[in-house]
Formats: structure tokens, C-alpha cells, sequence
């Protein structure tokens, strides 16, 4: 059964990566890009208006050593993180204009989400480099996943003259970028069966979220009146429904100190606790599914190890986190106890 998985993961892989698909030039290196943008942010972090479009500029040095400015609008993103007294600074998505991209580091992308460091703070840009590596991790162990990159973003307010802030930031590749990569579509339903995720995909992915320690999402039901689903997409790909998660800073990981506590439901008291959130019908799959972990442990390790998260500190207890879950699922009492009696639906 076990190299059963591992052939219908190998089969999955290549087939959501769109054979012969290229990645774009944002997403070629982990290297940190540094990129300027102007706009009106003192009006947007004051409106915090979804509705609203703002023109301004994206710039950045080229590899030639000369400035590129590509026209951007701004609109103000996100729920939870929208609130000031959250954030500080709006969360954004970035629009470019299709026409002026090619050729430049950002070809291929046209709308692209901006993690803004929520406060000024050096642990908020540790958040950040861990969300990034939340992401970093999940395309280490399958595929699809949200392309992302770091950059140290120079916020121009060209509502407050001479008025600049200069902090760390995560982009993060589109949805329908990502399906476009994948030779897949987007499922627009608000909610799903779970007879139509594909299992091997979702098992994957509720064993992830389980790592992290990330209670908050859903693979089957978005919020009223919206797609499916919470924190997290659905490709479909020949009418099977793959699930790419994203949004991790709720996770006991990246450890935020403004993350909402978890669910009062799932009878855990902080977000440091892991609970699997998988689905009974995917039973089946846990234990072939574990060894995908296993056999990637020390890549992930390696990621956080080589990362630039602030202190020798705050990456041990980082890389400690990550070993507790390794040795849940060493044991087979714990994958038993923790796991397949833990799951739902």
C-alpha cells in the first residue's frame, strides 16, 4: 500500500505541475527581492476599504543595475488582519498592468497578495519569514502550491511628502495563477462533498496543517456567500478537487501573538496544541501518507535552520516545534490516538 501512495503521489505531482510549465521568474529564487511602491497608504491604513482601488507604483532595481516602475493599483485584503487594532498596516493585493510585465521579474503575474508586516516590531518580520517558510515547507512535501517570495518592501506615502517605511514582506502567487500552472481550474462552489476532494491530496494537506499546528480551515466550505474554501483553494482538475492551503500565521508555528485563540469547539486552549482536522473518509491514506513526512524531515529542517529568522532562539524552538510532530508520528500508539481517532466528518 505504501508504494501505492507513493505512485499516486508521484502520478498527482508532475500532472498539477503542468508538464513542461515553467515558473515564473518572481518565484525562481528564495532570494530576498527588494521593491519600492508608492501609493496613498496613509489614506488606505486610515479607509481600510475593500471596495476601493488605489493607483500608485512598484519599482525595483533590475538586473542591469537600472530602476523598473511598473503602474500598480492597491486594494485593501484580508479579515482578521484587516482590523487596526490587529495591524497596524492594511494587508494588500498588488494589481500590475498585464501589458508592462513582460521582461521584467514580475512576467506572468498580474495580481499578486502582499503580506505587509503587521507592526514595526522585529517578531512581526519573524512572522512573516515563517509564514513564508509555512509555504516553502508545503511545496517541499507535494504539489500544487502558492508560489512565494520574500521581499523588504519601501512603502512611498505619496498622500504625506517625505512620509517612508521600510519593512519585510511576503508575496504570494494568485489563485488563478496557480491553476493556470497547474493545467487545472478553480472551483467556484461554496461548498463541496467530500467524496469529490482528492484524497490523496487532502490527506497531505490535513497532515500539514497538523505540523504547523493550523486548526483554521476548511477543504469543504467556505464563508456564506463565498467560494470555497477557508484557507485554502480547490483546483479541479477532471473533476477531482485539489485543495492548495495558504494563510498560516494562525498556525502555533509561526506563533503570532495576534492570532485569535482557536476554536472553543475543538477543546484545545491555545494554538501551540496540535489537533488533526482531517477527514474519517481519508483514513485509509494516513499511514502511507507518513512517510512523505518522514522522508522529507530533514529538508524541512534544513529550510528553518538556513532561514533568516531573528536569533538562535527563536529558530530552535521553531525547528523543536516541527520535531514534536515528527515524533507523534513515529509511534504508531500516538498516529492511532492523535490522528485516525482524532478525525471528522
Amino acid at each position: 500500500m505504501i508504494r501505492k501512495f507513493a505512485l499516486l503521489v508521484a502520478c498527482l505531482m508532475p500532472s498539477l505541475a503542468a508538464e513542461g510549465a515553467e515558473v515564473a521568474p518572481l518565484f525562481q529564487t528564495s532570494e530576498v527581492l527588494d521593491i519600492r511602491l508608492t501609493g496613498p497608504f496613509r489614506q488606505i491604513d486610515r479607509e481600510r476599504d475593500k471596495d476601493e482601488e488605489y493607483d500608485g507604483f512598484l519599482s525595483y532595481i533590475g538586473d542591469d543595475g537600472a530602476e523598473v516602475q511598473l503602474e500598480a493599483t492597491f486594494e485593501v485584503r484580508g479579515n482578521y488582519r484587516l482590523r487596526s487594532d490587529i495591524c497596524r498596516f492594511s494587508q494588500l493585493w498588488v494589481d500590475l498592468r498585464r501589458r508592462e510585465v513582460p521582461g521584467t521579474v514580475f512576467e506572468g503575474q498580474n495580481r499578486l497578495k502582499l503580506v505587509v508586516q503587521c507592526r514595526q516590531q522585529e517578531r512581526y518580520s519573524d512572522y512573516i519569514i515563517k509564514e513564508f517558510l509555512a509555504y516553502q515547507m508545503f511545496e517541499r512535501l507535494t504539489a500544487p502550491g502558492f508560489g512565494t517570495r520574500l521581499v523588504n518592501v519601501t512603502y512611498d506615502y505619496s498622500d504625506d511628502n517625505g512620509e517612508s517605511r521600510t519593512h519585510l514582506g511576503l508575496l504570494v502567487e494568485h489563485k488563478d495563477t496557480v491553476a493556470d500552472r497547474a493545467g487545472a481550474t478553480n472551483v467556484d462552489l461554496n461548498r463541496v462533498s467530500l467524496t469529490d476532494l482528492e484524497p490523496v491530496q487532502s490527506t497531505l494537506v490535513a497532515l500539514f496543517m497538523m505540523m504547523i499546528g493550523n486548526t483554521d480551515f476548511s477543504l469543504a466550505a467556505g464563508p456564506e456567500g463565498d467560494e470555497c474554501c477557508h484557507n485554502a483553494k480547490l483546483l479541479d482538475r477532471e473533476g477531482s478537487f485539489v485543495p492548495i492551503p495558504y494563510d498560516f500565521d494562525a498556525s502555533g508555528f509561526v506563533n503570532a501573538t495576534y492570532a485569535a485563540d482557536p476554536n472553543p469547539s475543538f477543546g484545545i486552549r491555545s494554538n501551540r496544541q496540535r489537533l488533526f482536522r482531517g477527514y474519517c473518509l481519508h483514513n485509509e491514506y494516513i499511514d502511507d501518507a507518513i512517510p512523505v513526512f518522514l522522508n522529507t524531515q530533514q529538508d524541512l529542517f534544513a529550510l528553518v535552520e538556513n532561514s533568516a529568522i531573528t536569533g538562535r532562539r527563536a529558530k530552535r524552538d521553531a525547528i523543536s516545534y516541527l520535531e514534536d510532530f515528527f515524533e507523534l508520528i513515529g509511534d504508531s500508539d500516538e498516529i492511532d490516538d492523535e490522528i485516525i481517532s482524532d478525525c471528522r466528518g
